[in-house]
């Protein structure tokens, strides 16, 4: 299990109205929006409402969706139509509430996914769809160091000029835990490839970004890339 962080060690980033994002994150975000768009642009009849789970200041404008905006934080979603200020791992809902849920942003790096993801679960109506995302220790950002292929690591990472301590995660220990949870996974998609190369061999974050703009068109391989994100369809098995 991974130590969940306590909500006054977010509340100077989070406990906000806005964020400015540098290159690294908005390019995640970007790719994000894409896959979001393309796997859950209408809902599936199951279920009209879904769960924007740490949404923090973004929301999602997907028009077919009735959006419920959680958060631990009331000022970021405070405006939206369907606000909840509560945590990913202790959600206020009753079971099989929702058709989708959406987890981004790197959520997962802040608490204990093998608790957010039985509570996904939970929430989710059979055939419901999940669409998570994580930073991974199989990157090359991280070869040749002990942090690479390990289950799970506490690291420090800088956002924005700042020293930020994150979890990462293999991609096989977060596949495990929803394959327990009683998913299915239906794609597996990876963000930051060649510029986790480029960040790796000393260039810096605003460099590697423009690499990975100009060769995105030439893919690599999932394995490499520093965020993974999953689209996995909550399946009609028992909950262990």
């Amino acid at each position: 299990m991974c130590a969940t962080f306590k909500r006054e060690d977010l509340k100077s980033r989070y406990d906000v109205t806005s964020i400015f994002e540098d290159e690294w994150h908005t390019y995640c975000a970007a790719e994000t929006d894409r896959i979001i768009d393309h796997y859950l642009k209408i809902p599936s009849g199951h279920s009209e409402w879904l769960l924007n789970a740490g949404a923090g200041v973004y929301a999602l404008g997907l028009s077919k969706w009735k959006e419920v905006s959680l958060d631990l934080f009331l000022p970021p979603i405070q405006s939206r139509s369907y606000p909840v200020c509560a945590s990913v791992e202790q959600l206020p809902f009753k079971n099989e509430s929702f058709g989708a849920v959406i987890c981004v942003g790197e959520v997962l790096a802040y608490c204990d996914p093998a608790t957010a993801i039985s509570e996904f679960a939970r929430v989710l109506a059979t055939h419901g769809q999940l669409v998570c995302d994580f930073r991974s220790t199989k990157s090359c950002r991280y070869w040749l160091t002990p942090v690479f292929g390990r289950g799970a690591e506490l690291i420090i990472d800088d956002y924005n000029g700042t020293p930020e301590k994150t979890w990462v995660y293999s991609p096989n220990y977060i596949e495990t835990l929803l394959k327990k949870a009683g998913f299915m996974v239906v794609a597996r998609l990876g963000t930051h490839t060649w510029s986790s190369i480029a960040r790796r061999t000393g260039f810096s974050t605003q460099t590697s970004v423009r690499i990975q703009r100009g060769i995105d068109w030439l893919q690599f391989s999932l394995i490499g890339a520093d965020l993974i994100t999953i689209v996995a369809e909550r399946t009609s098995f028992e909950r262990q």
